[in-house]
């Protein structure tokens, strides 16, 4: 086995060393060094200077930042969340916005939005951006209108989501997948429905025939077999088994994100045995810290967060998104199986009752972004579902076909709004189904009584919009007919939007084409009081007086057709314009009204039917078209909100649970597709029904809403993707790596996997047991491949640096909750209580960090640094930095100094009095090992004759701080 850099190099030799050097192990250790321990004076004697934490940081813990990081030098790579963002919502802003001045064909001011070299070369005003500082950005001073003289597009503004985009974008660094100017009429071709039938994620999952046993080759176990034979196949070998200590730590850290106690490695350590090992894996599948490790690599790909985005300082608990965690967490421990778990987490209340559904799994549809404020909130959260879904079950990006086909797959736009079409046919609603009762029966009344009265207060106010909607539609006819007017192509004056305020009140924008549909309906059923007016509004702006006066004549030729108010009013006081007669018709109307409801106009306007009769399920849906009320004031939705706030506000806090639930809102949306993603440009319409590229699963056209079916037939065991997603997932939480790399875009942009054939093998064997997680654990976890060494072989190193080809357990570090949950294990003050509302992770909360809050407009600078996954979208796989902050955190902060603190006041150790013992102690609690004599002797050196408690718990925090405890391998 390798050696591990020891700890008392130098900066500069550590940031020379070679791959095999920096390449932190855990398993191995190496003597606490006396520079080490000189570090750890001086942090003893200046806790908070700046010079001596830098110095401790540079030279101390230099192993652990070059650990995972990448080569000097060398170019982030552009990771799957940039580039889907990048493809979904940048690309096709440039391409329609962008590209006809400063393409291929033309470049005015000599710059090109066309390409990352283009825009990084600037234009003659200079750099067009700087990435991650929009505010001295180029572009967005120019997109932003901010300047007189640099305004772009020239010809109007972008709209506000689209600046809100390509700022978010520069703030992410600019990230652009087009490495190289394309070349002049070159165009993407996408993948064809034809050519999609042979990619090899479309075939049809069965089970590929096991490698023959050759020389080399000589596993029993399956996943070994396939390994071993592409190993051989490029002249290599697996490496040997790693020893027991290491396997059970593995063990533990992969299965429940927790350290072993020395005990429990000792003695498994005794007896390393296949069946020992068997039941290892089996105890620890069994205990419901299980749960929660595997729940949180779930999370990521769910994009859960406790909050909204809303970026205010008012109310932005999601209240019961916990209850979605909880259901996750359930789901693992009780081994739910994942065909099952796709179904209940997308159309749980679509199944029937007697299968009793857990409501709680449609948190994965409604705990993501809400774009509040955004006037395409609605289209956007869809958005985001169809993203989610498809990426993370699907392996597909289906959202980048939003606003045109898809540039890779067989995805055309059409795909994209039969999704579309299927999740807009539900909505969330307000009252929530309740889940658990958790208070006592005193104060679940009290809240259950506040909860009555605000409904109450709610419906009344629901009721108070219906009556004001009926009588503002019609108290200002004149306004309306006048807009209809001032909004027709004959008679309209102005570009653009028109404003909706008049002097005698605002109008709603619902308005006005409601009392076209009024005047299409009158005159249809032959009501003589419109007759005139599609005549006269069909007339050019120009010559108006004359053209009407003859209008007139003629109908005066022919009375009975007309209505005498209208044709004498209209002779008393000829019309200079369409919007005299707007006024003429608005005052007749009017006076009509205020006479009572005895004429056939007023009987007709007033009826049931009409128009102007807006109902509760018109209201009720218009409070969420922020600012494109229908057919309520600004107002009035406003108090819908504030109500909304204060009902949050007593879930978040109240003695019950409920499900973030969905449900089938009236009859199913008949989708159109948005032309460009323009949901004010609407094109053909399409059918709701599965992707058509998987039309061998289910090529149905839906007569419902279709998310059962969409829901079943994305679980289908025909599905070619849904079990090699989730079996790549699995892995990838196994061994660092998907046998796929890029684990959710399985289609033309996506990697191939570097062992086809084992994944299929795993796939169909997931199928056939029954799609169970922990099944699939004790496969993967019982194989050789699994149970390897992690040493480096040079020769191995030097052909597949990657490790690819698994040819040794490649080295992990403890991503953020399972480090502080380690931490929090070996200081004995760990919570176990399960379940329930999530707390912020401040250093007094000592539960699991699965339960601490996710908040996703402001995470945590700590949480951050730490490589967190980002709650805005789905997250395959976390990125791995590593940078002074982590360092500097473990050197200063009072929650790993608190660790430290209690791992000395552990009985075992506290007790002891020979430094010697307590020594070996301190190494047996948190490295699970004894320290050599060399180590024995270094920190006998630091400790001194005579230790006070700082001394003990600095020892302890330079063993915290290790990499054998930062890494597992």
């Amino acid at each position: 086995m390798s050696a591990t850099p020891r700890l008392d190099v130098t900066a500069a030799a550590c940031l020379r060393a070679p791959e095999s050097t920096t390449l932190a192990r855990a398993s191995r250790h190496d003597p606490l060094s006396s520079l080490a321990l000189t570090m750890l004076a001086a942090l003893e004697t200046s806790r908070r200077s700046w010079n001596s934490t830098l110095a401790f940081a540079g030279l101390w813990l230099v192993p652990v930042l070059t650990a995972v990081g990448a080569p000097a030098g060398a170019e982030p790579a552009l990771s799957d969340a940039d580039m889907i963002f990048f493809e979904s919502h940048i690309r096709p802003i440039l391409v329609e916005n962008c590209m006809e001045c400063h393409g291929d064909q033309k470049q005015k001011g000599g710059l090109r939005l066309d390409s990352l070299p283009g825009w990084q070369a600037g234009g003659h005003s200079g750099p067009v951006l700087t990435p991650g500082d929009p505010e001295n950005s180029l572009l967005i001073t120019a997109i932003r209108y901010a300047d007189e003289d640099t305004q772009m597009p020239p010809k109007q503004k972008l709209d506000d989501r689209s600046i809100g985009l390509l700022t978010e974008w520069v703030k992410r660094g600019a990230p652009d997948p087009r490495a190289a100017p394309p070349k002049s009429g070159h165009a993407i071709e996408p993948m064809t429905l034809e050519q999609a039938r042979n990619h090899w994620s479309f075939q049809p999952i069965t089970a590929p025939p096991l490698p023959p046993m050759t020389p080399g080759v000589t596993a029993e176990h399956p996943i070994d077999r396939f390994v071993q034979t592409r190993l051989r196949a490029e002249g290599l070998a697996p490496n040997p088994p790693a020893d027991a200590r290491t396997q059970v730590r593995r063990a533990y850290l992969t299965l429940i994100g927790l350290p072993p106690s020395y005990d429990r490695v000792e003695r498994f350590a005794a007896d390393p045995s296949p069946a020992a090992f068997a039941a290892l894996v089996e105890h620890l599948l069994a205990r419901p810290e299980y749960g929660q490790r595997w729940a949180r690599h779930w999370l990521d790909v769910a994009r859960f967060a406790d909050t909204t985005d809303k970026s205010t300082d008012s109310e932005r608990r999601i209240p019961f998104a916990h209850t979605y965690r909880d259901y996750v967490v359930d789901s693992f421990n009780q081994d739910r199986p994942f065909n099952r778990f796709v179904v209940e987490q997308l159309a749980a209340d679509r199944l029937p009752a007697e299968e009793k559904p857990d409501l709680r799994a449609l948190g994965f549809l409604t705990v993501g972004r809400r774009f509040e404020g955004n006037a395409d909130a609605k289209e956007l959260i869809i958005d985001d579902r169809i993203d989610t879904i498809s990426r993370g079950l699907l392996g597909l990006t289906l959202a980048c076909a939003r606003c045109h086909d898809h540039k890779f797959d067989a995805v055309p736009t059409a795909d994209y709004y039969s999704l579309h079409g299927i999740l807009a046919s539900s909505r969330e609603p307000m009252d929530l189904p309740e889940v658990a009762s958790l208070g006592s029966p005193e104060a679940v009344a009290k809240y259950r009584a506040a909860r009555t009265a605000l409904f109450a207060e709610y419906d009344k106010h629901v009721d108070h919009c219906v009556t004001t909607a009926r009588q503002f539609l019609r108290e200002l006819a004149p306004e309306y007919l006048r807009r209809l007017v001032e909004t027709s192509p004959q008679h309209r004056t102005v570009e653009g939007f028109i404003p909706l305020f008049t002097p005698r009140g605002l109008l709603v924008r619902g308005g006005a084409p409601r009392w076209e549909a009024l005047i299409a309906d009158a005159n249809r059923q032959g009501i003589s009081f419109f007759r005139l007016w599609p005549q006269l509004l069909e007339l050019p702006r120009e010559g108006f007086p004359e053209r009407a006066r003859r209008v007139l004549e003629e109908a005066v030729r022919e009375p009975s057709l007309h209505d005498a108010r209208v044709l004498a009013a209209l002779q008393a006081t000829p019309p200079n314009s369409m919007l005299d007669v707007a006024d003429i018709f608005g005052r007749l109307i009017t006076e009509t009204l205020a006479a009572g409801g005895e004429s056939d106009l007023a009987r007709f306007i007033n009826a049931e039917s009409s128009p102007l009769q807006v109902s509760r399920a018109e209201v009720e849906p218009d409070f969420d078209r922020f600012p494109e009320f229908q057919v309520v004031s600004r107002p009035e939705a406003e108090a819908v909100w504030k109500f909304r706030e204060r009902l949050t506000i007593l879930e978040a806090d109240g003695p019950v649970d409920r499900a973030q639930a969905v449900e089938v809102a009236g009859t199913p949306v008949t989708p159109r597709i948005m032309i460009r993603g323009d949901r004010n440009r609407l094109g053909t319409e399409v059918p709701r029904r599965f992707p058509q590229v998987l039309a061998d699963v289910d090529g149905r056209s839906y007569s419902g809403d279709g998310r059962l079916e969409f829901a079943q037939a994305v679980a289908d065991g025909r599905n070619p993707l849904t079990a090699r997603v989730l079996v790549n997932r699995i892995w990838q939480q196994h061994f660092g790596a998907g046998l796929v790399p890029t684990p959710d875009d399985f289609g033309a942009n996506g990697q191939r996997p570097s062992h086809p054939e084992l994944l299929d093998h795993l796939a169909s064997w997931f199928i056939t047991h029954g799609w169970s997680v922990k099944a699939l654990h004790r496969y993967i976890m019982s194989s050789a491949t699994w149970q390897q060494s992690s040493a480096a072989n040079p020769a191995a190193l030097e052909r597949d640096p990657s490790n690819r080809l698994l040819w040794r357990m490649a080295p992990r570090r403890l991503e953020f909750e399972a480090l502080r949950d380690s931490l929090l294990r070996v200081a004995g003050r760990l919570d176990v209580q399960r379940g329930g509302r999530s707390a912020p992770l401040h250093d007094a909360n000592v539960r699991r960090a699965l339960y601490g809050t996710t908040d996703r407009f402001r995470i945590p600078a700590l949480m951050r640094n730490f490589d967190v996954a980002n709650p805005d979208q789905s997250i395959a796989r976390r990125a791995e930095t590593s940078h002074p902050l982590q360092a500097l955190y473990f050197l200063n902060s009072t929650f790993v100094r608190a660790q430290a603190e209690g791992v000395n006041r552990q009985p075992e150790i506290a007790e002891l009095l020979d430094a010697r013992e307590r020594i070996d102690a301190l190494y047996r609690r948190i490295l699970l090992r004894l320290p050599d004599p060399a180590e024995v002797s270094l920190a006998l050196d630091y400790i001194g004759t005579h230790p006070d408690e700082s001394r003990w718990a600095s020892l302890a925090q330079a063993l915290l701080m290790s990499n054998e405890f930062y890494f597992y391998d």
